[in-house]
C-alpha cells in the first residue's frame, strides 16, 4: 500500500531546501494543530514534541563539539569510561526523540516535521539527553519526509561517530530501529498497527535499514510478521544493540540482536506471559 493511501495529504507550500514542500512560515497555526495531532498518538514519548524552558537551535546537535560534550555526559551518568558506549546509549534516546513525533505526525495528518536540523529547537533533559524537537515547517507526505530525513540523520550520525568512536553503521541501525518502534507505538496507539509499519518500511530509504517485525501469536509461536497484529504482541526484531549491558550490570535487551535467536523469542515469549 502506498503511504498515499492510509494518510491525509496537506496542501503543498512554497520549495523547501529539504527537498520536500513545506508550509509556509506564515502558517504557525496549522503546525501547531499538527503537532497537537501528533501528540494524542505520543503516549508516553508525549514529551518529545513538548519544548522546555530551555531552548537550543537544533544546529548544536551537527556540533561535533557539542555532540562530544553529550558523549562525556552520558559516560560521566552511567560511570562508562568507553566513549563508544556512550555515544550509543546517548543516540538510542536521541533518534527515539527525533523521529516519535514525525511518525506519529504523518500517521495522524499525513505532514510531518521538516527534519532539517538547521529548522529545529530542542530542548535537553536534565540528564543531558535529548529531550524534545520541533521544527517551524512541515513537509507533505511520508516521500518527502524519508527523502529529507536520510541527510538530516547524517549530518548527526557522522560527527557522532567521529566523536565517540562509534561505528556510522552501528548508529544508522540505532535510528532505524527508532523508527521502527516509534512507528508501531504510533499504530497502535492509532488502532492502526499495519499502517505504523507500512510507515516505517516507506521511511526507511539506505543507509537507513528496513524494518523488521515478528508477532508472538496466542500459543506462544513467534513468526515474522505480517501475523496476528494483537495489541502488545508485535515487536521490532532489532537490527542494533543499545549497548546497555555493557555500562551497567543488567542483561541483555529482550529484543536484542545480540541474543541467540532461539533465546530471544524465549525472552519475547516471557514478556507476552507476563502481561496477559
Amino acid at each position: 500500500m502506498s503511504a498515499a493511501g492510509w494518510v491525509w495529504t496537506a496542501t503543498a507550500g512554497a520549495p523547501s531546501t529539504s527537498g520536500g514542500r513545506p508550509m509556509p512560515d506564515s502558517q504557525p497555526d496549522a503546525v501547531a494543530r499538527a503537532y497537537a495531532a501528533a501528540r494524542a498518538l505520543l503516549g508516553d514519548f508525549a514529551h518529545t514534541v513538548d519544548l522546555g524552558p530551555v531552548v537550543v537551535p537544533g544546529a548544536v546537535t551537527t556540533d561535533p563539539h557539542w555532540l562530544a560534550e553529550r558523549v562525556r555526559d552520558t559516560g560521566r551518568r552511567w560511570n562508562c569510561p568507553d566513549p563508544r558506549v556512550a555515544g550509543t546509549l546517548w543516540w538510542y534516546s536521541a533518534s527515539s526523540t527525533l523521529v516519535a513525533g514525525p511518525v506519529a505526525m504523518l500517521l495522524a495528518t499525513g505532514s510531518a516535521p521538516d527534519p532539517d536540523p538547521a529548522r529545529w529547537r530542542c530542548t535537553l533533559r536534565p540528564d543531558g539527553y535529548l529531550g524534545a524537537v520541533r521544527s517551524s515547517h512541515l513537509l507533505t507526505g511520508a516521500e518527502a519526509f524519508a527523502r529529507a530525513l536520510g541527510p538530516a540523520l547524517s549530518a548527526i550520525v557522522s560527527p557522532l561517530a567521529g566523536v565517540s568512536g562509534a561505528s556510522e553503521r552501528a548508529l544508522w541501525a540505532v535510528a532505524s530501529d527508532s523508527i521502527a518502534n516509534r512507528a508501531l507505538d504510533a499504530g497502535r496507539a492509532a488502532h492502526r498497527a499495519e499502517d505504523g509499519c507500512a510507515l516505517a518500511a516507506v521511511l526507511s530509504v539506505p543507509p537507513l535499514m528496513p524494518p523488521r517485525f515478528v508477532d508472538v501469536g496466542p500459543t506462544g509461536t513467534v513468526t515474522a510478521a505480517p501475523g496476528s497484529p494483537e495489541s502488545g504482541r508485535r515487536f521490532v526484531r532489532r537490527s542494533s544493540c543499545c549497548l546497555i549491558y555493557c555500562a551497567t550490570d543488567s542483561d541483555k535487551c529482550t529484543s536484542c540482536p545480540r541474543r541467540a535467536p532461539a533465546d530471544r523469542d524465549a525472552a519475547l515469549r516471557r514478556y507476552v506471559a507476563a502481561r496477559r
